[in-house]
């Protein structure tokens, strides 16, 4: 069995990739390996722990003290180009340069700072960043982000974060136009205007997910500003 922790700005951590051998589940690895993520950063001194939770994750979350924060599902589409949406006064453009900006944005949306990630992220995949920025962007802060990375067995979507449903859909066009063709994941809030934008982009569900936390929740950010989670493995 494996898990991963990652601790954001010593106030959130993010328990993931809890993952068991299917000839070893249900023998307590899973709930074992939970256990002592939880041990070894509540040691550290971390308040606040979350995760998303899977359906039949969550059976073993919910004893443990893991309370709802607010639903999520993963959506998936073969990215088509539909015309690209632009906003008066505001471009849509690929950067790798405006690393400050977007990690003030994500800090509003998340919560707390997850900037070594992002730095990982744009640092890895400049060509996959896109950015709104409003007139006299020196004076401004970001409209909007979304990154995109490559997986597995498809293209991962997000952080996408977004002051506007008009914003949101540009950088979504932008990312389409750049990835069309391919296969595409994104986790999104449920009851938020992302369901159904990307509902009108051709994309459908594959699972729910449930964003949990455990301790207090005091870095909640602002989800409103979520369009998509960045990953269930480091939230």
């Amino acid at each position: 069995g494996t898990a991963t922790t990652t601790i954001h700005d010593g106030k959130v951590a993010w328990i993931g990739m809890v993952l068991v051998h299917p000839e070893f589940r249900r023998l307590g690895v899973g709930k074992s390996l939970l256990k002592h993520c939880i041990a070894w950063l509540q040691q550290r001194g971390v308040p606040c722990i979350k995760l998303d939770a899977t359906p039949a994750g969550k059976t073993v979350y919910v004893p443990l003290g893991f309370r709802d924060e607010y639903e999520l599902e993963r959506v998936e589409t073969v990215a088509r180009v539909n015309g690209e949406t632009r906003i008066a006064g505001c471009q849509v453009q690929a950067t790798e340069c405006d690393a400050e900006a977007i990690s003030a944005l994500d800090n509003e949306a998340f919560g707390v700072s997850r900037r070594l990630v992002l730095q990982r992220l744009l640092g890895e995949h400049p060509d996959l960043c896109w950015t709104v920025r409003p007139p006299s962007f020196v004076l401004r802060p970001l409209e909007g982000f979304l990154l995109a990375r490559p997986g597995a067995n498809a293209w991962h979507l997000g952080p996408w974060a977004a002051r506007s449903p008009e914003a949101a859909e540009a950088l979504l066009c932008a990312c389409l136009a750049r990835l069309a063709g391919q296969r595409i994941f994104a986790d999104v809030l449920v009851n938020h205007p992302a369901r159904q934008l990307v509902a009108r982009y051709g994309f459908a569900p594959q699972r729910p997910l449930t964003r949990m936390y455990l301790g207090c929740n005091d870095w909640c950010g602002d989800p409103a500003l979520t369009y998509a989670v960045a990953d269930p493995a480091k939230g």
